[in-house]
Parts: structure tokens; C-alpha cells; sequence
């Protein structure tokens, strides 16, 4: 386990063998924050965009295109106004990625135990700080369900891994603007 807090995500991943957190106060609370996140469309994303298009493709143009509506984003768990988490099943290192069945909710992804697969999470945690502002958390979580998976992400995440964190950190950019000028989500 990589983890040391208790979340929703790590209680449901609790053999993660990669993890990626990353954190920004934002000057809003927590409901506001929340709100905002529930806005936020992929395609709102700055700098990493065609990053995420090269997974979403046409979805990330389509109406309304939410970040919790298609992709990673969809929530398979929320505790308003304080996380969410998405889950998926997939095989990201094959040259068209696989997914595997939906995840309905965290104890889904749990229990999903079939070899050769690679249990993916993402979760945000909103927590209260001083002057009415919000600290936002990103943790993404990856659990394979087998030695050989495990190896085969090992892999890949060594290329995706910065990738990845210059979504995260785009989308707590993006985010940050929608709590300044709602508007703009």
C-alpha cells in the first residue's frame, strides 16, 4: 500500500502498487469546490488537452462532456461535499487500451479479482482550511490483479506517469479558475 490516509479509494485499493497524489488550496469551500468539479468539462483542460483527447477522443467534444460524465472522471462513489472517486478495470498498456466490465461502486472494484488486469482509481478529497478556502486533493491508485499485469503497467507507468501528473495538475488549474470566475467551467 502506498497510501497512508484512509480514503474511500484506499480502503477499496488497498494493494496498490502505483500512486500519484497532488494537492492545491483553492479560495472557495468546500461546496463551492465541489460544485465547480461537478462542472468542469475535459475539454476545459489547458496545456494537457490533447493528452486526454488521445483517450476520450470525439467524447471530449460532445455535449455536455463533464469530466464526471465520460472517461476516468465518472464517479462511481461521492460523499458530497468532501470526495469522489471513479473506478475502472483496464489494460492501458495494450496499443488500443482494453477495458474491462463497469465498475458500479468501490466494493465492485474491490472485489474484482481476474488476472490480468489492472484495477484503476482516481479520488477527490475536499477538506475545509482556514478562511473559508478548500484544500483539493487528487490521488490516483493502481492495483494489478496479477504478478504479469503488475510487470506490464510497471511498464507503461514509467512513460505515462508525467503525463499523467500534468493532468491532474491541469485539471487542478482548470478547477481553481472555475471556483474565480464560475463562468468559465
Amino acid at each position: 500500500m502506498l497510501l497512508k490516509r484512509a480514503t474511500p479509494l484506499a480502503a477499496a485499493l488497498p494493494g496498490a502498487q502505483f500512486a500519484e497524489d497532488h494537492a492545491r488550496v483553492l479560495d472557495a469551500t468546500p461546496e463551492q469546490v465541489w460544485d465547480a468539479l461537478h462542472a468542469v468539462r475535459w475539454r476545459d483542460l489547458t496545456f494537457t488537452r490533447p493528452l486526454v483527447w488521445l483517450r476520450l477522443g470525439p467524447s471530449l467534444e460532445r455535449e455536455p462532456a463533464r469530466m464526471v460524465d465520460v472517461g476516468p472522471g465518472a464517479p462511481i462513489h461521492e460523499d458530497r461535499p468532501r470526495s469522489m472517486s471513479s473506478g475502472f478495470v483496464a489494460r492501458p498498456w495494450k496499443p488500443v487500451p482494453e477495458l474491462g466490465p463497469p465498475m458500479r461502486d468501490l466494493d465492485a472494484l474491490q472485489a474484482f479479482a481476474e488476472p490480468g488486469w489492472l484495477k484503476v482509481g482516481m479520488e477527490w478529497v475536499l477538506s475545509p482550511v482556514a478562511g473559508g478556502r478548500t484544500l483539493v486533493e487528487t490521488t490516483t491508485l493502481c492495483e494489478a490483479t496479477d504478478d504479469v499485469a503488475r510487470r506490464r503497467f510497471a511498464a507503461y507507468w514509467l512513460v505515462v506517469r508525467p503525463f499523467s501528473g500534468l493532468i491532474r495538475r491541469d485539471l487542478l488549474r482548470v478547477l481553481a479558475r472555475a471556483v474565480r470566475e464560475p463562468s468559465a467551467a
